[in-house]
This record gives C-alpha cells, sequence and structure tokens, in this order.
C-alpha cells in the first residue's frame, strides 16, 4: 500500500508536469513580456487565441502619454500590413485597437507599436504574435474532453511506473489508459474540434494535423502495448514504450500547427 501510493503521487507529479509544459509551450498561450518606455517599466499580454465572435480587441497599459499603432496581417509571408491607432481603453493608462474577426481556424500575425516622446518600443520584442480564431466550445463537451485526456495521461504514466516497479496491476492501468485516451481523444475530442473548427477530424489519413496525429499514434502506441499486456509473458517493456510514445506526444506543444 506505501509503494502504491509513492507511485501514484509520482505519476501525479510527472503528468502535471507534462501537461502544464504542453499548455505553456504551445503556440495558442498568450505571450507574457516586459518592456520600457521613457524609462517606465510595464507588463504586456498578447493573446494568441480568439474564441467566439465579434472583434479581437487588443490591450496594453505603457503608462500615461502613449501613444500606440496595432499593424496586423494575415498570416503570409507576403500579406500588406494593416495599420490601426490605438485609442484609450480600461483600465486606466490602457490603449487599444481591433482586428477585425475571422473565420474558425484563420489566423492573423499582429504586432504593436508604441511612443511617448522619441521613445518608442515594438511588442513582442522579437517577431509578432500569432492570433488563432475559433468558435467557442460548450463546456460539456470541453471539460469532459479535458478529464479524459488528463486521465489518459495520469494512468499512462502510472502504468509505465508499475511496470518499472513490477506490479501486478498492468492490465488494469493500460485498459485504463486505453478507454481514456479513446474517450477523450475521439468522440469528444472530434466534437470539440467540430465546434471549434469546424472540422472534427483533420489528421491522417485526411490531412495533417498535429493535434489529431499526435492522438492518434499516441493510441496505436496503446493497443500495440494492450496486445501484449494480454497475451505476452514479458510485456513490460513495451507498456514503459508506449508511455514513452505518450508523454513524447505531449511533450509537442498543443495546438502545434504543421507546415502545408
Amino acid at each position: 500500500m506505501k509503494n502504491s501510493g509513492v507511485l501514484w503521487t509520482l505519476a501525479i507529479v510527472l503528468a502535471l508536469g507534462f501537461s502544464v509544459w504542453q499548455r505553456v509551450s504551445g503556440p495558442t498561450y498568450p505571450i507574457y513580456g516586459r518592456s520600457e518606455l521613457n524609462g517606465a517599466p510595464f507588463k504586456y499580454k498578447l493573446e494568441r487565441t480568439h474564441a467566439g465572435p465579434g472583434d479581437h480587441v487588443v490591450v496594453v497599459t505603457p503608462g500615461g502619454g502613449a501613444l500606440g499603432t496595432l499593424e496586423w496581417r494575415e498570416h503570409a509571408a507576403e500579406a500588406p500590413w494593416h495599420a490601426v491607432d490605438m485609442a484609450p481603453s480600461y483600465p486606466a493608462a490602457a490603449i487599444a485597437a481591433t482586428i477585425p474577426h475571422h473565420g474558425p481556424g484563420q489566423k492573423v500575425d499582429y504586432r504593436v507599436t508604441l511612443h511617448a516622446g522619441d521613445a518608442s518600443t515594438v511588442l513582442p520584442a522579437k517577431g509578432v504574435a500569432t492570433l488563432r480564431f475559433r468558435n467557442d466550445v460548450p463546456w460539456w463537451i470541453l471539460i469532459p474532453h479535458i478529464i479524459c485526456m488528463m486521465g489518459a495521461l495520469l494512468m499512462s504514466t502510472r502504468a509505465a511506473l508499475e511496470a518499472i516497479a513490477g506490479g501486478p496491476k498492468l492490465k488494469e492501468f493500460t485498459l485504463r489508459t486505453l478507454s481514456a485516451l479513446f474517450l477523450g481523444g475521439f468522440p469528444l475530442g472530434w466534437a470539440v474540434s467540430g465546434f471549434a473548427f469546424g472540422q472534427p477530424w483533420g489528421g491522417f489519413p485526411i490531412g495533417n494535423d498535429a493535434t489529431d496525429n499526435k492522438t492518434l499514434i499516441a493510441f496505436v502506441a496503446w493497443v500495440i502495448a494492450a496486445v501484449f499486456v494480454f497475451r505476452s509473458r514479458s510485456p513490460r517493456g513495451w507498456v514503459v514504450a508506449a508511455a514513452v510514445v505518450m508523454t513524447l506526444v505531449y511533450m509537442i506543444p498543443h495546438s502545434f500547427t504543421l507546415p502545408h
């Protein structure tokens, strides 16, 4: 019982760590940064995803007296830039401008140039922020999807630790992993993608969507592991291998998009 508690604690810590990494390293996670204008430091946040209807509002708070210009373009190297003057907004000392609404799955690049007297600065400090538009996903679909995918990662990690420790519950954890991964990645995953982008599945063999393809790869790896768990006398290596594949899949940033 004590050993089981240690393994569960380790599995939870590892699974949470992998999940946080996937979230913060992904292309839809906001850009947080620090800059300064006329010697006055300030923090900024540039969103990289827009859910639901309406234009996207870009707000920065550089301090009183600052002027700003928002530049945006379609996500293509040769697309022209559109410049919009930023106007005073809430909260105090904030300025804002809007990017017109785009269809689900479409992207725009944008940047902000701030001026105060003779000083100027560009946000983000390097490159541009890329904003992806999507539709809202109902909570009754999104929450079960997240729970299942988190559960699959937790069960996968716990199964690997069970295999390494020589525990007796490989079949149980393998089936739990497969069940959670199938439910979260396919029927619920299809529903999330369908609501958000109007395309339930964009991976193999239809397209090259990285999120769908990595879910498929992880599921195939665990199907193979399950076959050996139920038919082989030495399945532990296969379980560890499937868990490693699952971990590598989660190390790929969420919503990462392969080039066309």
